[in-house]
């Protein structure tokens, strides 16, 4: 993209300070903006430094054509040649006292016609306009909004008629205008200007009015008694989610059916108001105040992914108490059965698992609650005792006969990262390797060997237990051999920029880069592990990042945020977010100090996010969504910054560091909600969103 600019002289009333603006031509096309430092010298000796201008996109230019730059006092009347310089660009302006700061205006055309027309299909409108005595030298710029712009040349003649589609990714209230530009590009008038409000016109998922299928009962333990289900240990996920598990799940005005609400498609997300059980099978009312059969949907797990605190350390979680001996063991004999954090059923105590039929379970304790008998299965984990039938503990294990050898001391020590990660008696998976134990979240073990399997790295946590490292996380202290990932020789350490993060499922760690066949891979890095990214070589033509010593990663599966300097339209203290849609991640700074930094996922081809500098217009607790072939229940944690384009909460997907959006830039839960406090004291347009490719 190319850009002219001019530097504008406007006297003050004191006859004596200047206020100078950099005026912008029209972009001719979409793409990135153009940033380069800039510093203004007033021709009097003295310089402004202006930090890093950016030029306006396609997107902003109307609101950011003109950019003040600053104010200055001349001593002595002029004439006085002030010269800004853009990068390699330089432009001039000579100011002297007494002299017109505007040129003669323009003749202006007119339009006859100017009208828009929403069509049937959804998120469309055509715009009809007629312009009138459009002089050769003349063009007119029709915007309409979304970097949709249309371009009419007096060249072509004075009096011309157009008929125009505009298509919108995205519901929202945008602005259609007509600017009037001279021969260079450069804004002289606006001849007209509409708000609009894009509308997606199916509110509600319906496929049809179809009687509801017969949907098949499952039994799960709850009283016969409507609880709400919003639960408060996780303040970044005030709610639950379910998605349809076919299209044409019907929902009905009350639990256990009868009359039809609606017809749910692929592509819907309810959330979870409250649960009741009637006819021994649980439902959910949603949040459009109808109900759903719970055995009709599937519980939507949302991406567990966080970003960093930059400038501190991670830090490992508590050691969780030693568990002790169960008191006995038990099967499930639910189709499904939820497992709570606490015994009983209430508003606060939602379930947070689930277990199917045969699942058997080691009995630490029992509680009753409200009459009913309830068993503690593990950390913060119970269950109704009227779906778990008790048998027999195993029998007793012979002796062994030789005298086991002393267990030699741990290399290393890590703490599990799975919701519960499988033991097996030997390092790999197959089937005759079942496992033989499951360690919760937040276990702490010693790792006394490693072994690779199939390119995994495997830790021995005891006699004859193995489990994969890409489910533990290493804590401090450990051996040099065992350290991946993030806690790469930096234990303890502040997190700077750049760091990254692993887009694929896994990835390969090699102790050098490429791939040649004497370079085999040494350990495994997994989907969304942090990565502290010490340096960068390009070799093969690819990028591989060194992540420790002797590890390096191919880059191509690996999202990296670095820094980015702060554009001279963002004060020095403002709060700003930075969206690299190349690389697909954000930082959020504090003025010129990056804060914060993770993966993102913004929008497809087909429909791209916008780019250049905005500021939030509104900021949303939670809202529904809904759009061609997607219909969002509660979507929380929102700063709308341009039209209907947004910082949000995807609970639906776990793909960040991937094009993946309508346009919107996805959060994960807990990286929206950090970004939607933190950027709260900025005021109700905070934060300003800087989104650029690269």
């Amino acid at each position: 993209m190319t850009f002219s600019i001019r530097l504008r002289a406007r006297p003050e009333p004191d006859g004596r300070s200047v206020r100078f603006h950099a005026e912008f031509a029209a972009p001719g096309d979409v793409g990135p903006a153009l940033c380069a430092p800039a510093w203004l010298d007033t021709g009097d000796g003295h310089t402004l430094d202006l930090g890093l201008l950016c030029a306006p996109t396609a997107v902003t230019w109307r609101e950011q054509r003109s950019q003040e730059l600053g104010i200055h006092r001349y001593i002595s009347p002029g004439p006085h040649t002030a010269h800004l310089h853009w990068g390699e660009v330089t432009v001039s302006t000579t100011t002297e006292e007494g002299a017109p700061s505007e040129a003669p205006a323009a003749k202006h055309p007119e339009l006859p016609l100017f009208a828009l027309r929403h069509l049937e299909q959804p998120l469309q409108v055509a715009l009809r306009l007629q312009v009138s005595g459009l002089a050769p030298e003349q063009r007119l710029r029709i915007d309409g909004g979304a970097g949709q712009v249309l371009w009419l040349k007096g060249a072509d003649g004075p009096e011309q008629s157009t008929e125009w589609p505009l298509a919108y990714a995205k519901p929202g209230r945008y602005a259609v205008a007509v600017d009037l530009l001279d021969s260079e590009g450069f804004w002289l008038a606006t001849l007209a200007e509409s708000p609009l409000e894009v509308t997606f016109a199916a509110v509600e998922p319906m496929l049809s009015q179809k009687p509801a299928a017969d949907i098949p009962e499952a039994v799960f333990a709850a009283p016969p008694e409507v609880s709400q289900a919003v639960p408060d240990d996780q303040p970044w996920l005030p709610f639950r989610y379910v998605r349809p598990m076919w299209s044409g799940v019907s929902c009905y005005t009350t639990p256990g059916g009868g009359q039809v609400s609606r017809v749910l498609s692929t592509g819907t997300y309810l959330a979870i108001k409250a649960e009741t059980i009637v006819g021994g099978a649980l439902w959910y009312q949603t949040s459009g105040r109808d109900w759903v059969a719970a055995s009709a949907v599937a519980i939507q797990r949302p991406s567990e992914l966080r970003g960093v605190v930059l400038g501190q350390a991670p830090q490992p979680p508590p050691e969780p108490p030693p568990e002790p001996e169960p008191i006995g063991r038990g099967v499930v004999t639910a189709s499904l059965l939820n497992v709570r954090a606490r015994p009983g059923v209430s508003s606060d105590n939602p379930p947070v698992d689930r277990l199917p039929n045969g699942t058997q379970v080691d009995i630490f304790e029992e509680a009753t609650v409200a009459g009913a008998v309830w068993y503690r299965i593990g950390p913060n984990r119970w269950v109704h005792s009227g779906w778990v039938r008790r048998i027999e503990a195993p029998p007793p294990q012979p002796e062994p006969e030789p005298e086991p050898q002393p267990e030699p001391e741990p290399i290393g020590r890590g703490v599990v990262t799975a919701s519960l990660l499988n033991v097996r008696a030997r390092p790999g998976v197959s089937s005759d390797n079942p496992p033989v134990d499951q360690l919760p979240n937040g276990t702490q073990v010693d790792i006394f060997e490693e072994a690779t399997v199939a390119g995994a790295i495997w830790y021995r946590i005891g006699p004859n237990r193995w489990v994969h490292s890409g489910w533990v996380r290493l804590l401090e202290g450990t051996t040099h051999s065992l350290a991946r990932g993030v806690m790469l020789a930096a234990a303890g350490e502040p997190i700077s920029l750049p760091v990254g993060w692993v887009i694929s499922s896994s990835l390969n760690v090699r102790a050098r880069p490429g791939t040649a066949p004497d370079n085999p891979p040494v350990d495994e890095v997994t989907h969304n592990q942090m990565l502290r990214i010490l340096e960068t070589r390009q070799v093969g033509g690819a990028d591989w990042h060194r992540i420790g010593p002797d590890r390096w990663v191919h880059g191509g599966s690996v999202a990296v945020a670095s820094a980015k300097p702060r554009p001279s339209s963002i004060g020095p203290t403002e709060r700003w977010v930075a969206v690299c849609l190349k690389e697909q991640t954000a930082v959020a700074y504090e003025g010129d100090r990056p804060v914060y930094a993770t993966m993102v996922a913004s929008g497809l081809p087909g429909t791209p996010t916008v780019q250049g500098v905005f500021r939030t217009w509104l900021r949303l607790l939670s809202g529904r969504m809904a759009g061609p072939g997607y219909y969002l229940e509660e979507v929380t944690w929102t700063c709308y910054f341009y039209d209907g384009y947004a910082l949000h909460t995807a609970y639906w997907h776990d793909a960040f560091g991937s094009p993946r959006s309508h346009g919107c830039v996805n959060l994960s839960p807990y990286d929206a909600w950090w970004i939607f406090r933190w950027s709260e004291p900025g005021g109700p347009n905070s934060p300003a969103v800087y989104v650029y490719w690269a």
